[in-house]
Formats: C-alpha cells, sequence, structure tokens
C-alpha cells in the first residue's frame, strides 16, 4: 500500500470547486460554532476568575459568612493571632450605581486606608506610590473616595471633586481624595471601582462594627491547608474559610450549566455538517464512479483509490475547517458579549469585563473536530466507490450505486435507541446530568438513521398507490427522489436533526420562561411590588435600606407594607437562597398565601411567623431528598440555626435550592437589614396608578426605584428568561443557516445530475414552470419527512430536558410547556427553509439550455 499524494484530488477538485461551496460553507459554520463557542467560553470563564484574583490581592485565605452576609470586625483580630497568618485584613465589599444615568455598577471596596500592609495586599496606588497624600484629610470626611483612574478620565474627574452615587441608604455625593493606576484591585470590572476606608464603607453599606470579609495573608514559611484548618478551629461557626483556587471551582461549577448547553448545540451543529458532507461526498463519489473503474481498470487496489479519495476529502476538510476558523474568530467576538451575559444572568453573577484572546487549544479542537468528521463523513462513501466492481462501475455510470447496508442502518438505529434509552434511565437512578448530554447525543444519531425508513416511504408501492390520481408534477417528484434513497434519507437526516435541535431549544426555553410565569404570582403577592432599578448581579436588584418600608408607610394610598430579602448562602457544601419575609406578611390576611405544593405542618403561618420552621422550594426537596419535618441545620454568622421543614412551595430563586423564613429571625442570625423588595397594598378607596405616582414622588427622591404591579414584575422576570436564553436562540438561528445550505446543496446537486432528464422533459413539451414547480414540490416532500422526524425527536429531546436533564443539571425543577403553536410555526420553518434552499435549483432547472443539457456527460 503507498501513501497517496495530494496533486491528483488537487487536480481532481479544481474543477469542481464551485459545486462543493455549499459543502464547504455548512462545514465551516460547523466548525466556526466549535471554535466560537470554545473560545467564548474560555474568555467568559477567565473575565470571572480575574475579578476573583484581583479582588484578593496576595491574600492566599478568605474568611466570609456567604455572600455578602455580615460578621463582627473582631473576627479579623481573631484571625490575626492564628500561627502563620501574617496578615488578616477586614474588608467591606459593596455595590453602588453612578447617578449620571449611565447607572453603571461600581465595584466599593472598603479597606484601613491608613494601613500600608493592609493596602499593598491589593496593589493600590497612585503615581507617586501611595494611594493618598493625606490619610487623615482622607479620613476625617467620611465622603472620602478613591477612584481608577481608567473610571475618572473620561469622566473628567479630577482629586476634589464630587461625585454622586447611589447606595442601599439612598442617592449620596462623595469627594474625590486620589486617583489610583488600573492595576491590581484597580482594573475590577473595567476599573469601575471606589476604595474607601473601612470605617466610612461600615456606615455607608452595612452598619458600625460589621463587615463582610477577611482577606488572609499567609506567611511564607506556613503551609496554607494548615493555617485554613487552624483559622476554621477558633472562628465561630457559620464563617468559611476558602481559598482563591476553590472560589475559582466553585465559580466554575456555577458556569458549567450554560456552557455544557452551548457546547452540546455547538456539537450537534457539527452533526449536521457532518450529515451535508457525507451526503455530497456519496453524490460526488457516485458522480465520478466511472473514473474510479478507469483506475481500477490501470490496476489500482480497492486500498489504494480509497486513500486517494480520502485525500481529495482531507482537500476538502481543510479548505472547510481554514474557513470555519477564520469565521470562528469574527463569530466569537461578536457572542462574547452575548455569553456573557447569558452566563452572569444564570449564574446571577455580575457581567465581567472579558477581554477576546483566542487561544491556540480552541483552534486545534476545532480544526481537530472538523477533519475528524470530514474524513469520518467520508470514509464509508470513499470505501463503497473504491470497492466496486470495474463491470458494475462503468454499467452503472450516473447512478446512485445499490447500498448493500440497509440491514446495517436498521441495526444502528436500534442500537443507537436502545443506547440512548439505557442512558436516560441511567441519568433517572444516578441524576448525572452528562448522561442526560450522552443520551441527548444518541437519540440525534438516532434520528439520523432513522431518517432510511422514513425515506423508504418515498418508494413504497402503497405511497404509488395514493398518488396515482395526482397530477404529473407530483409523480415525477416522487419518482426522482425514490431513484436516491441515500441521498434523500441524509438530507431528511441533516433537516431532521436540525430541527430537532431547534424544537429542543425552544421548548426548554418556553417551560422555564412560563415556570417562571406560573410561580412568582404566588410568591409575590402584593398589588406594587417597589425595589431597585439597579440590578446588582445577574438579574438581582440592588439592596435597599429598610428604612425605605417606613417611608412607603406614610405613602397616601397606601394601606400595608412588608419587607422581602433574598441572599445566597451555603448549605450541604453548595449554594441555596435564603428568601426572608416580614412576618406580618403570615399573619395579617390582607396578603395571600403562598401556595404550598403538597401538605404542611399544622398551623404552618403562625409556625413561620415565629421563626420556628421554615417552607423550603421543591428544587431543594428535588436535588437535597429534604422533605417536610425534616430539619435544615444551617450554619450561620452568629451560629447554627436548626428548623424544621414546614412546607414546600415553587421557587426560582436558586437553581439549587431556596429557605424561605420570617425576615425577623433573619436579620437576628445574618445581622442583615436591607430588602430586596417592598410589597405594597394599597387601600380599598385607592387607585394604583395614583399609589404608584405618589411613591415615585415621596421615596423617588432618594432612591432609583422601580415600581410595579406583580403582572408587570412577572413580565420582567419572563424578560430576563429571554435573554439568558439568547445566546441559546442565536445559535438555533445558526442551525437553521446549517440546514438550509445542506439542503440547497442536495437539491442543487440533485439539479446538475439529472439535467439530461430534465432537458429530456422540456424537449418533450414540458414547461419550464412544471419543470420548476417539481423541484419546489421534491424539497416541500423532504420537508414533510424532515418535519416529521423533527416533531418526533425535537419533542422526545424536549421532555427530556425539561423533566430530567435541566433539573439535573441546573436545579431548577420545571413544568414542561410546549408552545401553542409548536407544530404550525416548526413545520411553517421546515417548508420554508426547503423552499427557500430550492428557489435557486428550481429556477436553474427551468433555464436549462436543451441542446448543451442533452449532449452533458
Amino acid at each position: 500500500m503507498r501513501l497517496p499524494s495530494l496533486r491528483l484530488p488537487f487536480r481532481l477538485l479544481r474543477g469542481h470547486i464551485g459545486r462543493l461551496a455549499l459543502t464547504l460553507i455548512a462545514l465551516a459554520w460547523g466548525v466556526a460554532l466549535v471554535c466560537a463557542i470554545d473560545v467564548v467560553n474560555r474568555a467568559v470563564l477567565s473575565a470571572f476568575v480575574e475579578v476573583v484574583d484581583t479582588m484578593a490581592g496576595r491574600a492566599a485565605l478568605e474568611i466570609a459568612a456567604g455572600e455578602g452576609a455580615l460578621f463582627p470586625e473582631d473576627v479579623a483580630t481573631r484571625a490575626a493571632a492564628v500561627a502563620g497568618v501574617e496578615l488578616a485584613v477586614p474588608v467591606v465589599t459593596a455595590a453602588a450605581f453612578a447617578t449620571d444615568g449611565s447607572g453603571e455598577l461600581m465595584s466599593v471596596h472598603g479597606v484601613d486606608v491608613t494601613n500600608d500592609a493592609a493596602i499593598r495586599v491589593y496593589h493600590v496606588r497612585d503615581e507617586g506610590g501611595l494611594p493618598i497624600d493625606d490619610p487623615l484629610v482622607f479620613l476625617s470626611q467620611p465622603d472620602s473616595i478613591l477612584l481608577a483612574r481608567s473610571f475618572a478620565g473620561p469622566r473628567g474627574l479630577e482629586v476634589g471633586t464630587k461625585l454622586e452615587l447611589e447606595t442601599p441608604t439612598g442617592r449620596r455625593r462623595f469627594t474625590v481624595r486620589g486617583l489610583i493606576e488600573p492595576e491590581g484591585i484597580g482594573r475590577v470590572h473595567g476599573g469601575n471601582l471606589v476604595v474607601m476606608d473601612l470605617f466610612a464603607a461600615e456606615r455607608a453599606f452595612t452598619r458600625p462594627g460589621l463587615i463582610n470579609r477577611v482577606d488572609v495573608v499567609v506567611a511564607r514559611d506556613s503551609e496554607v491547608t494548615v493555617v485554613r484548618n487552624a483559622l476554621a478551629s477558633v472562628l465561630p461557626e457559620g464563617l468559611q474559610v476558602t481559598a482563591p483556587a476553590q472560589r475559582k471551582v466553585d465559580l466554575h461549577r456555577v458556569m458549567r450549566s450554560v456552557q455544557v448547553m452551548l457546547q452540546g448545540v455547538s456539537l450537534l451543529v457539527l452533526l449536521a455538517a457532518f450529515l451535508i458532507v457525507f451526503n455530497r461526498l456519496s453524490a460526488v463519489f457516485e458522480a465520478r464512479i466511472w473514473q474510479v473503474g478507469v483506475m481500477r481498470a490501470m490496476g489500482l487496489r480497492p486500498t489504494d483509490v480509497w486513500l486517494e479519495l480520502l485525500a481529495e476529502s482531507l482537500l476538502i476538510g481543510a479548505a472547510g475547517v481554514a474557513a470555519g476558523l477564520a469565521s470562528g474568530v469574527g463569530l466569537a467576538r461578536l457572542m462574547l458579549p452575548v455569553i456573557a451575559t447569558t452566563t452572569a444572568l444564570a449564574s446571577k453573577l455580575t457581567v465581567p469585563s472579558a477581554r477576546f484572546v483566542v487561544g491556540w487549544s480552541s483552534l486545534a479542537v476545532a480544526a481537530a473536530l472538523g477533519l475528524g468528521a470530514t474524513l469520518l463523513a467520508a470514509a464509508l462513501p470513499a470505501w463503497r466507490a473504491a470497492r466496486a466492481s470495474t463491470a458494475a462501475v462503468i454499467g452503472g455510470r450516473g447512478v446512485e450505486q445499490p447500498a448493500h447496508a440497509t440491514r446495517l442502518v436498521h441495526i444502528a438505529l436500534a442500537a443507537s435507541l436502545v443506547a440512548g434509552s439505557a442512558a436516560i434511565l441511567l441519568e433517572r437512578w444516578t441524576r448525572a446530568a452528562s448522561l442526560g448530554l450522552v443520551a441527548t447525543f444518541l437519540l440525534a444519531i438516532g434520528a439520523a438513521f432513522a431518517a432510511r425508513p422514513l425515506a423508504e416511504v418515498l418508494r413504497s408501492a402503497w405511497l404509488r398507490q395514493r398518488i396515482a390520481s395526482a397530477g404529473p408534477t407530483l409523480r415525477l417528484a416522487v419518482a426522482a427522489l425514490g431513484r436516491s434513497p441515500r441521498r434523500t434519507a441524509l438530507t431528511v437526516a441533516t433537516l431532521g436533526v436540525g430541527f430537532a435541535v431547534v424544537t429542543w431549544l425552544w421548548v426548554v426555553a418556553n417551560s422555564v420562561e412560563q415556570s417562571v410565569i406560573h410561580v412568582m404570582p404566588g410568591i409575590f403577592r402584593a398589588d406594587l411590588v417597589v425595589g431597585s432599578v439597579r440590578i446588582a448581579a445577574g438579574y438581582v436588584e440592588a439592596p435597599l435600606d429598610e428604612g425605605v418600608l417606613r417611608e412607603l408607610e406614610e405613602v397616601p394610598g397606601v394601606a400595608l407594607v412588608v419587607g422581602e430579602h433574598s441572599s445566597d448562602w451555603h448549605y450541604a457544601n453548595g449554594p441555596i437562597a435564603i428568601h426572608a419575609v416580614d412576618r406580618r406578611f403570615f399573619l395579617d390576611p390582607r396578603f395571600e398565601r403562598w401556595p404550598l405544593v403538597g401538605s404542611a405542618v399544622p398551623d404552618v403561618w403562625r409556625l413561620m411567623a415565629a421563626g420556628e420552621v421554615a417552607i423550603v422550594s421543591t428544587n431543594l426537596s428535588h436535588n437535597l431528598g429534604m422533605a417536610l419535618g425534616d430539619f435544615l441545620d444551617i450554619e450561620t454568622p452568629s451560629g447554627p440555626l436548626r428548623l424544621r421543614v414546614g412546607g414546600m412551595v415553587d421557587d426560582f430563586l436558586s437553581p439549587r435550592g431556596t429557605v424561605l423564613m420570617s425576615r425577623e429571625l433573619y436579620v437576628r442570625h445574618w445581622h442583615d437589614t436591607q430588602i430586596t423588595h417592598a410589597l405594597v397594598r394599597i387601600a380599598p378607596d385607592a387607585e394604583i396608578g395614583a399609589v404608584r405616582a405618589a411613591i415615585a414622588a415621596h421615596v423617588g427622591a432618594r432612591f432609583s426605584l422601580r415600581v410595579l404591579s406583580v403582572g408587570e414584575l412577572i413580565d420582567w422576570f419572563a424578560a430576563q428568561v429571554r435573554r439568558a436564553f439568547a445566546a441559546v436562540f442565536a445559535l438555533a438561528g445558526m442551525v437553521l443557516l446549517v440546514v438550509g445550505f445542506g439542503v440547497a446543496d442536495t437539491i442543487a446537486a440533485g439539479v446538475l445530475e439529472r439535467r439530461r432528464e430534465i432537458a429530456a422533459m422540456g424537449a418533450l413539451g414540458a414547461r419550464r414552470g412544471r419543470l420548476a414547480r417539481m423541484i419546489l414540490v421534491e424539497a416541500s416532500l423532504i420537508g414533510v419527512c424532515g418535519l416529521v422526524l423533527a416533531l418526533a425527536v425535537g419533542l422526545a429531546l424536549g421532555v427530556l430536558w425539561v423533566t430530567m436533564t435541566f433539573p439535573d443539571l441546573v436545579g431548577w425543577t420545571l413544568e414542561l410547556h410546549v408552545p401553542g403553536l409548536y407544530v404550525v410555526v416548526v413545520s411553517a420553518a421546515a417548508t420554508a427553509v426547503c423552499l427557500l434552499a430550492a428557489l435557486l435549483p428550481a429556477y436553474r432547472s427551468a433555464r436549462i439550455e436543451l441542446g448543451s443539457a442533452l449532449r452533458y456527460e
């Protein structure tokens, strides 16, 4: 066996490159999508990790009580006394917002500015090497702040100028006392940083004497693990000691769900591109089957012919990969902000300033998958062509070679369905989302194999009998598709897999949105919901000072106001959410009760108000196996808290689960008096529009508030869901584009190969319009077959993901909501894609010049 050279394949392809253009485009799109998703996922993860690193500075360990929970400042003093601790820095971190109309999020970092050692931990400095010229002036004025020069410069802010920021206690004016270089912590969130003295930050954002973080610098001669264990042994229960490396792992785990879904979609797009390449190369090799016969007659062995054909396919793959990598880099640049926003929304994080960096690993992965898919797609058609006998090859010129592996297709179909079903059963048993991904891919492969039996219907006697009385256009279209069953099946497979992916994504997105819409009215039992217009992280509004409740109670037309607060916490080695509501919400009959799922303990609402029981979300029960009457042992900043589960309710605050309790109990154990929303009941004789306007006039002077009805708030949450799925919808559009290229390529190839047949029909009197309609009918028949496949497989994937894989991957339990116009929209889209793909081939078939076409070889 000799190794083939690329000279002969290159010469053979040089005259047919135009016919392979759509195949190259489809392959390039698949490679581009894989490349772009990998580049963007790495860039987004790197941006979030960079925030962790820059916020930590030189600190090797961090002491915290959860996401923003408060604890006494003297914890830092106790930590500093532990052997191996070089420095323990008390810190207040918070969020503020610019009031200049941009609403930009500012990260507030409160630290003791008189402690040079603490300042050096975060690499904070100005041009002179010190953060401020006169620390005494800075300390004597509690409105003193430092800004990053990259933020201050474009806004014309200099030392001594005033800057108004919106804080949880309302709008406040601060004085710029110094500018720091965009280095170290100054790079956080693109330089949107405010550095304050610790005591001033406590007064503005927490309470005097309370902080929410201690950064620990470990001595050089000490082991980080040893110091971490020593700190954990002396600190109060409820405080956690973590390393930046662990926080990165936790961050990666939180972001994994979005990245896995995006990567899964990109691989399925590559599967569609694989089917297109397989289809096109099968047609190319069969169209040149007589050349193969000549090569065989000249003495070349089948293996040599096979290698020559693979070398030709390698050139096609290399061209598609080259175009795909170049397109992927550009596509990644466009997708980066969209996916960064999607990830931040899904993970309840602040959108980072992601840097666009293309790594060689992303290019290598995409190139390897693209070339591998091309060679795999070419292997069987090339082998089939190479193994054909010389007599059969020369005698079968221009005819699709008979398939001898139809039985193998049925076996492969059965095997993929059995393996997919096994993966689904294993996922139900183990609740491993990875098995759901495996099942998804196996079902998509099964759909590709199922296309062949479906396409066989077009050549069945049953169909011929049904259309015997139909017009000649339909009968000719069915006959043409029946003569090329392999190509028809591959086109149906491409269409079916592509639209199955679109259907799957649509069902999941619609189920998430409708589940949120269904649940939210049961959680927000009020006439008006008042919250900040600012977004602190993801989709979570910025907290407000509880003094807002007292101001709202004084507004004319307001009958009753209660506060509710949402915060992230940890339980059972993972993240959860705490949802705390004022006790009178559970006692006052003017507020309707939450709709509980299943039974509850007796007198549950009085016990909730007394702080004796908690209600948990159904997804917490699903994820942690929590049942009615079980006990929750929660570590809080004030020590352990034991609560009995009094009932369950649907909630979407946290993917892993939510614990709902009275806010009085929460304040007592978490020292956090802020609120997220104020729930307002208006007086019976009040008009809701007038009350809304009065709230804006009385309270809006100090706060940027969003005053919404429950229906408007639900619409807002639904819009956030759609924003979170924006990247997925963009991928669905790209899937349709790849499918369109595949269908157009197949139909165009069929018209090209049937030029003589079409010309003969024209010579016998067939009108040009009828010839064009015949091509459009062929496309419609392919669309119908692909639609049947897409509806069945797409709906099956949607059910699988909504009921099992999405809850296992993300944590939320969903209700299945198939879109109301599901069949209509998918049918219209499939038909439109096929007809649009067939327009140009149909036009060309109607414009064939009869003389040249009849002489065509």
